[in-house]
């Protein structure tokens, strides 16, 4: 496990940098404003579960092969940058609103999309993002002894503390969009805003990933 003083200097390292908007805010927050609060949240969730994934592959030493591998960093962002597009364009194109869940609620302009999928929504956009997985494959070294036999077990209980928070900042995201896209959701016009708006988020973020390098 990480030192007391390794701990010390980390958690507001860690705080600091789930509280910072970023890619994973603007995702939920385009998921609650299209599905609401249960669909922000199960997006959050998903997200974070694609966290704790590249925390343990980092852990392990196996994303710094995208570092030393160009092609192979390519290969996985243009895989997230093509999903993220393309959920981006079903959220601007698809004509029906039935729920976060697939529960009909009448007629708008947020096309259907089930928890499992939100969920693994939120998992393939985190683990086909390269620059997160060299992110917590450089931070999380800073702050644990090189000299001890246990720094993958100290690199992934500081990956755990790091998830810990990004629950607590997504998840208000999602509750605070939801809650607002519950009570506005019935006008016409919010509906039409929410998808283009949401939509075009998610192409933006797409758009971005297929033009950032390692570096």
């Amino acid at each position: 496990m990480p030192t007391l003083s390794a701990l010390a200097l980390y958690v507001p390292v860690a705080l600091v940098m789930a509280v910072t908007p970023g890619p994973a805010t603007l995702f939920v927050l385009s998921r609650a404003s299209s599905y609401g609060r249960e669909a922000g949240l199960l997006s959050a969730a998903g997200l974070l579960t694609g966290t704790m994934g590249l925390i343990a592959l980092a852990a392990l030493g196996l994303t710094g092969i995208l570092e030393g591998a160009p092609f192979a960093f390519d290969v996985v962002k243009t895989a997230g940058a093509a999903y993220l597009v393309y959920l981006g364009l079903r959220t601007l194109v698809a004509p029906k609103d039935r729920g976060a869940l697939g529960a009909v609620r009448g007629r708008g302009d947020v096309p259907v999309r089930s928890g499992p999928l939100l969920f693994r929504d939120g998992i393939v956009t985190e683990l086909f993002n390269p620059k997160a997985a060299l992110f917590y494959a450089s931070v999380l070294p800073q702050f644990v002894d090189a000299r001890r036999q246990d720094v993958p077990l100290q690199m992934f209980a500081l990956g755990v503390i790091f998830v810990v928070f990004g629950a607590l900042s997504l998840g208000s995201i999602a509750f605070f969009a939801g809650t607002l896209q519950a009570k506005v959701r019935r006008g016409g016009a919010w509906r039409g805003v929410t998808r283009w708006v949401s939509g075009g988020v998610l192409v933006a973020l797409g758009l971005r990933l297929a033009v950032s390098r390692v570096r």
